[in-house]
């Protein structure tokens, strides 16, 4: 047919490619999915080892203890004594923080990869060195005695350049660029619960292969792995998390790259609709919340563990079983429990019934029904000239349950606290299954807590603003173990170590009325960044 002014641009049957676009993200595998596999498959690995290193700190320490004192006579198990159980927390303790450590650097060096080179080439650079530590491991392994404790402690310097917390700042800042604002929180814990999904496994399977064949196995187990994760990295994950705005390229150039999420946590400006500027420290008290959740409980699984295995004998099968329950129902809340809470509870919080929001919906044009002439179209109700808005709103990229996600981030350390307080208390060794497999409960403020900051940072500055939120997290783990380990250690030489979990319950409690010092800024205020206000100052 020959076209003329009076066909329409678009067909029956004829599709926009956008719309093709948009479903494919949404398939089985689309790109959404395959991160949140290598989540699940990273975090998997890395969970193969958490269990036997603990077992495996506890025999070299025994075995260090009996070189120095008489051997072992009696019934009963021979490295079930005070002294070896507090050595091994010292030792498990000072492996922490050089973990911990590692970590916090790795973050703004993992940072820098994402932004030179993407996240797929960033995430096999992680996979590969995490593949190089765990080798050293089994030479650790091993030798044994206290040249492989030193082994496994100076090692894990190879995680500054590569390690498990910049792994997940890959995957964070490739989702965050993938689904839209107002499904960003809820992906974030999806992510979260991929991982723990990954680690439940993983301690189940590293307690059983280091009973059933020898404590070296699961290193072994890990380091094949790490190959496998290295590989599908490098074939499956996304090139670029999105397109980078120029003022985005910029930032990424020059050493400031490596200080950026520092300054996203520094105090902004903010004008008010009435023009009055104000300075909103919320981002601070948020992170100074999140540190103290952190840094309360971040300790407890490894707590769990320690005191289990020395009030009530626990071995690696025990363990493996408990830490796997923990982080099932962990890995299981946050992927299907999670969202649904967080969806909800926006709809609450804004007192928006949902039958309101889909009523403001336009009805869109049913297909085929295309306006040919100009009295087709809808006279303006108002009878003036229609105006181009300065910046058109897009109802997809709108997010306005940010209030309720800092409500959820401050009642889940209350609910993490009362666990822990009474967590104390366990006296058989079911109790201690009881308060792992409720303490998962309590999950969700970390996601929640990114989804936060994300919303108040400015879209080219959103990988920052993950890194920042990690960085906190990374700190807090470092400090934990380290500070943690030693309390532990002090109660376990009096033989009163379930007093450690009092005092993470009192952290807990101090992190929610911080939190409460954290607000959203005012409604209708716009963000004046540094280059606004020089600007404005000049004119």
């Amino acid at each position: 047919m020959t076209a003329d002014e009076r066909s329409p641009l678009l067909r029956d049957g004829v599709v926009p490619k956008t719309t093709k676009v948009a479903k494919t993200t949404r398939t089985v595998f689309g790109p959404a999915n395959r991160i949140l596999l290598a989540g699940f498959m990273m975090s998997f690995t890395l969970g193969i080892t958490q269990v036997p290193i603990i077992y495996v700190f506890r025999l070299m320490e025994c075995n260090i203890f009996y070189t120095h004192n008489p051997p072992f006579e009696g019934p009963g198990d021979r490295c079930h004594r005070r002294e070896i159980n507090a050595g091994t927390a010292t030792q498990v303790s000072i492996l922490g923080m050089s973990t911990s450590f590692s970590g916090v650097f790795n973050l703004f060096i993992c940072g820098y990869f994402i932004k030179r080179w993407g996240p797929r080439w960033a995430f096999v650079s992680q996979t590969a060195l995490l593949g190089l530590r765990v080798s050293t491991q089994v030479v650790g392994v091993t030798i044994g005695g206290r040249t492989g404790e030193i082994l496994f402690q100076a090692f894990q310097a190879i995680g500054i350049v590569g390690g498990p917390r910049g792994f997940q700042l890959v995957l964070n800042t490739a989702v965050s660029e993938i689904v839209a604002p107002k499904d960003r929180t809820a992906v974030f814990g999806r992510l979260q619960g991929s991982i723990m999904l990954g680690t439940a496994f993983g301690f189940l399977l590293g307690g059983v292969l280091g009973d059933v064949y020898n404590i070296r196995r699961p290193f072994e187990t890990a380091f094949f792995l790490y190959v496998v994760c290295t590989l599908y990295g490098a074939f499956f994950l996304p090139t670029k998390t999105g397109n980078e705005s120029v003022s985005q390229k910029k930032g990424n150039q020059g050493i400031g790259a490596f200080f950026a999420p520092i300054k996203i946590i520094a105090p902004h400006k903010y004008r008010l609709e009435t023009g009055q500027v104000i300075k909103n420290y919320s981002l601070i008290f948020l992170a100074l919340g999140i540190f103290l959740g952190v840094f309360a409980s971040g300790y407890a699984p490894i707590l769990l563990q320690m005191y289990a295995t020395s009030e009530f004998n626990f071995g690696t099968t025990e363990n493996g079983y408990l830490m796997f329950g923990n982080s099932a129902i962990r890995g299981t809340f946050l992927l299907f429990v999670f969202p649904k809470i967080i969806s909800a509870g926006r709809v609450w919080f804004n007192g928006i019934p949902p039958t309101l929001t889909d009523a403001r919906e336009p009805e869109s044009e049913p297909e085929g029904r295309i306006p040919l002439n100009p009295g087709d179209f809808e006279a303006d109700e108002g009878g003036e000239v229609p105006q181009e808005p300065v910046q058109s709103p897009d109802a997809d990229e709108e997010d306005s349950g940010t209030g309720f996600d800092l409500f959820f981030v401050r009642w889940s350390l209350v609910v993490d606290s009362m666990v822990t307080f009474f967590a104390g208390f366990s006296r058989e060794g079911w109790q201690v299954y009881l308060a792992g497999y409720l303490l998962p409960f309590a999950s969700g403020s970390a996601p929640a807590a990114k989804g936060v900051m994300t919303e108040l940072c400015p879209p080219d500055k959103r990988q920052d603003a993950i890194s920042a939120i990690t960085l906190v997290e990374s700190t807090a783990t470092l400090l934990t173990q380290g500070l943690f380990g030693l309390i532990f250690a002090g109660f376990s030489e009096v033989g009163r170590p379930s007093l450690t979990f009092f005092y993470n319950a009192g952290l807990a409690v101090f992190g929610f009325l911080v939190l409460f010092m954290a607000h959203l800024p005012p409604l209708n205020s716009k963000r004046i960044d540094e280059e606004d206000s020089e600007t404005e100052t000049e004119a």
